[in-house]
């Protein structure tokens, strides 16, 4: 069956299809130009829409002859997801800790003790922490 202008009836499925064929991989420009040929659209009628090599000009080669075709999905990248884009799930701990830097802080966090006992008494000229002594004698004396 053919339309009155000698193109091929084709359902909105079919056309959907035939648009779809290529999701595997295959280059988008590669489906629209497959969907014209077999909607019998050659490259001289794709020729007066722009370049051949041009994914626009097959677009516009087939919305003027009332085709239609699954549109670009354009993704937006967000750089900062909402709350409420965000799929909740669990966080183990070792995803959430990073080894290397415990390590490291541990380390300096020990180190900067150890230096401030060793300056203690610099520290404390007025004495307003005094040390305390506690004796532990076990048995008699």
């Amino acid at each position: 069956m053919t339309q009155g202008d000698g193109r091929p009836a084709r359902t909105i499925a079919t056309l959907n299809t035939a648009a779809t064929k290529f999701g595997n991989g295959g280059r988008r420009i590669d489906s629209l130009r497959q969907l014209a040929y077999d909607c019998g659209l050659t490259n001289d009628h794709a020729r007066s829409f722009g370049k051949l090599t041009a994914t626009a000009t097959w677009e516009k080669l087939l919305l003027a002859h009332g085709l239609e075709f699954e549109p670009k999905i354009e993704s937006t990248f967000n750089t900062v997801a909402s709350a409420n884009q965000e799929s909740p799930r669990q966080i183990s701990l070792l995803e959430w800790v990073d080894f290397g830097q415990l390590i490291a802080v541990a380390l300096a966090s020990a180190g900067f003790a150890v230096l401030v006992l060793s300056l203690w008494p610099r520290i404390n000229p007025l004495n307003l922490f005094p040390s305390v002594k506690i004796q532990i004698q076990i048995g008699q004396k």
